[in-house]
């Protein structure tokens, strides 16, 4: 006959299935991984490469005729005769001769030793300098690396939390490049994509970091909200300032090199990109206030949901502040060259303001930041009535 648990035995199983609640949505993404890496088809997507990349190597350089460039210094124009071993592809092992052009705008200056891509042209039989040329620098392994570090350190400063995070971290590139990316240039619309990507990386992110929980669920739903939001708001911004998306960078050439029979939704991807823009600011401030009001709950159990509301306002006054700016610079650095470049045009103040360039950068910022402005209430809201509830915290 089985022994019957006691009471307090039978509040322990709760966390149980809460320990175990991280496996099953670990196991679960990684099933969500491996179907939209099955189904998003990159391969086929797009134009046929007019030209194929492989790495190589500078064996040698002679006859380098260089001078210093007039207008930007330690840039230096000229040529140089390179020998370079082909270390990818077909003719891995070869050697041949090339000339390095360097100019102001494309400038690379090779050493011996030096690992290098090159283009090569498909259907080349042997290796001919006339149908190869000089790519640019092979920055593979330094990228590689600079993610290995990355995850390393995330490893040793956050222990178990870091490894949660760096499963995370992968969950969310996959997810935007075979899923958002994948399902965009196959036509779909980048409003619906985006927004189901926002959801389903943040939800997994918090719970994944903070487990199954009624923090967990306050901040997902905060995070829901403030997103929903800046999506609905930059659209609305877009439609009224009738802002076309279409002078967004690359628009011109994604329309030219799509292939016929994909229609990309080219004025859409601006009012995705303020919901992804957004979504890592509002899902921070989200988890920074449910987690406050829940510590607040756990010190003073006695506190109403009312005050621990007015808790969570407060906390979240500080964290606009912080992060709005944030948010802010972030988005005038990723346009700082535009920027610069419309000083130096000297529009009338009238004329810059009407920029179309000017009014996708003050609709994103207004976006998003009121996405974030909308994710302190509504998460405070929801970690104030959880977190007043009697019983576990853990669901």
């Amino acid at each position: 006959m089985a022994k019957i648990k006691s009471v307090g035995q039978l509040k322990q199983m709760p966390h149980k299935l809460v320990r175990s609640g991280r496996f099953w949505l670990g196991f679960i993404g990684l099933i969500f991984c491996f179907i939209i890496i099955y189904i998003s088809d990159f391969p086929s997507l797009g134009l046929s490469p007019q030209f194929y990349v492989e790495e190589a190597r500078v064996i040698s350089v002679w006859d380098t005729n260089i001078w210093p460039d007039y207008y930007i210094p330690g840039v230096y124009v000229g040529t140089q005769r390179v020998e370079v071993e082909i270390l990818s592809g077909t003719f891995a092992g070869e050697r041949l001769e090339l000339i390095n052009h360097m100019a102001r705008f494309s400038n690379l200056y090779m050493g011996e030793g030096m690992n290098i891509l090159v283009s090569v042209m498909p259907g080349l039989e042997y290796l001919d300098a006339d149908f190869m040329n000089i790519y640019g620098p092979s920055r593979g392994r330094v990228l590689i690396g600079a993610v290995v570090f990355l995850i390393v350190s995330m490893l040793i400063m956050g222990r178990r939390k870091g490894f949660y995070a760096v499963i995370t971290l992968g969950f969310t590139l996959i997810t935007v490049l075979f899923f958002m990316v994948a399902f965009i240039v196959q036509g779909y619309s980048p409003i619906v994509f985006s927004l189901l990507t926002a959801v389903i990386t943040t939800s997994f992110t918090l719970l994944m970091v903070s487990g199954f929980s009624r923090q967990s669920f306050s901040a997902i739903a905060g995070t829901w909200t403030g997103l929903i939001f800046a999506g609905l708001l930059s659209v609305i911004l877009g439609r009224m300032g009738h802002v076309s998306g279409l002078h967004l960078e690359d628009a011109r050439q994604m329309l030219y090199n799509a292939p016929n029979d994909i229609f990309l939704r080219i004025p859409d991807m601006f009012f995705a990109g303020v919901i992804i823009a957004a979504s890592g600011v509002v899902v921070d401030a989200a988890m920074s206030i449910s987690s406050a009001v829940f510590e607040i709950k756990a010190q003073s159990p006695g506190m109403t949901a009312r005050r621990l509301y007015k808790s969570g306002m407060t906390i979240g006054g500080d964290i606009l502040g912080a992060n709005s700016d944030t948010l802010i610079l972030a988005l005038t650095g990723a346009s700082l060259p535009t920027i610069i470049l419309v000083v130096l045009f000297g529009f009338p103040q009238l004329r810059i303001l009407n920029l179309d360039i000017v009014a996708i950068e003050i609709i994103q910022g207004v976006s998003a930041t009121m996405g974030l402005i909308f994710t302190i209430p509504a998460t405070a809201i929801f970690s104030a009535l959880l977190a007043a509830r009697k019983g576990q915290v853990s669901l």
